[in-house]
């Protein structure tokens, strides 16, 4: 029986697993996020839905709807692949047919791989809901962008885990009565989308 190839734990800053079940290091990776104006969410959405299922090498993919204070509402796709650089192209070309106003996707570093976390602004108390889902059919999607748009959140995503997926929300509150409107807010989402969790 052939000895295992030892993994230096000190210098692994990612890895992923192939076919046989074995552990491939991974050097680098094709990161970064594609950015879209508000009006283009329900079409990203859904054809992020599609890419995401469709995509192998997927390391961490997320797609979010966000309105930052005082900013545009932005829908924005978030990925992480592993794989040879120059596939990267064509990996996200489905996602970058959609035309996004900004593409930052290209080579870097596994450590440098983070999703950005929105921020709720000065004085106000963040309000959160997380929920996994065991499927993410297209009647899915079309219930996350309705209930987003209805309830009173700074951001909210979809997130590929694994085979399933999850979602998660953002609001903020100034004092318990504008944190219990957002809680109800969030809680509508959740009930929207209890078919698929």
């Amino acid at each position: 029986m052939p000895s295992a190839e030892r993994l230096d734990l000190s210098a692994l800053r990612a890895a992923a697993v192939d076919g046989d079940g074995s552990v491939v290091p991974l050097p680098s990776l094709v990161a970064g996020t594609l950015t879209w104006p508000w009006p283009h969410a329900h079409r990203v959405l859904h054809a992020w839905r599609d890419w995401a299922e469709e995509t192998g090498g997927i390391v961490r993919t997320s797609v979010r709807l966000a309105r930052p204070v005082r900013r545009p509402a932005v829908v924005a796709v978030d990925v992480a692949l592993a794989g040879h650089p120059w596939g990267a192209g064509d990996a996200v070309s489905a996602l970058r047919r959609l035309r996004p106003a900004i593409d930052s996707i290209r080579l870097v570093a596994p450590a440098a791989v983070w999703l950005p976390a929105p921020r709720v602004p000065a004085g106000t108390t963040p309000v959160r809901a997380e929920v996994r889902l065991r499927r993410l059919p297209p009647e899915a999607v079309d219930a996350f962008a309705a209930a987003t748009a209805d309830a009173e959140v700074l951001a909210a995503a979809l997130h590929r885990v694994g085979n399933g997926y999850a979602l998660s929300a953002l609001g903020a509150a100034r004092g318990d009565d504008e944190a219990e409107r957002v809680r109800t807010g969030l809680r509508q989402l959740e009930h929207r989308m209890a078919p698929w969790s």
